[in-house]
């Protein structure tokens, strides 16, 4: 079973549906990007995504004219719509809302009130995804009882970490753990086993994820683990982008 929600993303600006797309992407969606209204309500019916992101100002059909659409039709009545705008009329938001839509956000996306809206979605069996969390591919030290082991990471939020672990440490244990920054930088935590994801090998040859939560964090590493992970998910994009999309938020 796929654990990436699907999302079905509809903007008729290439450059913003690009960016979209490579940040839902990060936040570990799977994403079908679509230009036209009429192509994404096919595709909805076939494809059955979990989330629907739909901007507001559509060439070809009316997008509050699609939302009804989507609640006349009983497969498709009850998948959550985001509405998003770059031209924040009033009545057209009250519309939106009237419809149904989880949330109407402004453009340029702020990368909080995405998140928040995307939780609202409910698509996670274990319940909300409080914190971001991004792709962290970089090299972590975890030690107990002395020993240390330079391990590779999978996933960082703001309050835990998923590794990759050949030998799982025990649910439960307590560990020291050294993540490595930009510039050589160091940023000691502590934290606690809460899950092994894969006792073995997976088929691909990966070692199990372990999932370590934080503990005892101060307010400057909350402070840092935010930058940190608001950096890893847009930090490139803000730095490059033509025209304004995201901002941190």
């Amino acid at each position: 079973m796929n654990e990436r929600p699907l999302v079905l993303t509809i903007d008729d600006n290439q450059t913003f549906l690009g960016i979209l797309a490579v940040l839902l992407e990060r936040l570990y969606f799977d994403v079908l990007p679509v230009t036209s209204a009429r192509d994404a309500l096919d595709l909805a019916r076939v494809a059955r995504p979990q989330v629907i992101t739909l901007s507001m100002q559509l060439p070809d059909m009316d997008s509050l004219e699609l939302v009804r659409e989507l609640r006349a039709d009983p497969d498709l009545a009850d998948l959550p719509v985001i509405m998003i705008t770059g031209e924040r009329d009033r009545q057209r938001v009250w519309e939106a809302m009237s419809l149904g839509c989880l949330e109407v956000l402004d453009k340029p996306l702020e990368l909080s009130r995405l998140h928040q809206a995307l939780q609202r979605c409910n698509l996670y069996p274990e319940g909300r995804r409080r914190y971001l969390r991004a792709p962290f591919p970089r090299p972590v030290e975890i030690t107990h009882q002395g020993v240390a082991r330079q391990l590779t990471g999978i996933t960082l939020s703001e309050r835990g970490i998923l590794v990759r672990m050949p030998e799982p440490l025990p649910r439960g244990i307590e560990v020291e753990i050294k993540l490595h920054l930009p510039g050589e930088v160091l940023l000691p935590l502590v934290g606690q086993i809460i899950y092994v994801k894969g006792e073995q090998a997976g088929p691909m040859g990966l070692p199990p994820g372990v999932a370590i939560k934080f503990e005892r964090l101060t307010i400057k590493d909350a402070e840092c683990l935010h930058a940190l992970v608001t950096d890893l998910l847009v930090g490139d994009i803000v730095a490059t982008q033509c025209e304004p999309v995201i901002k941190p938020g």
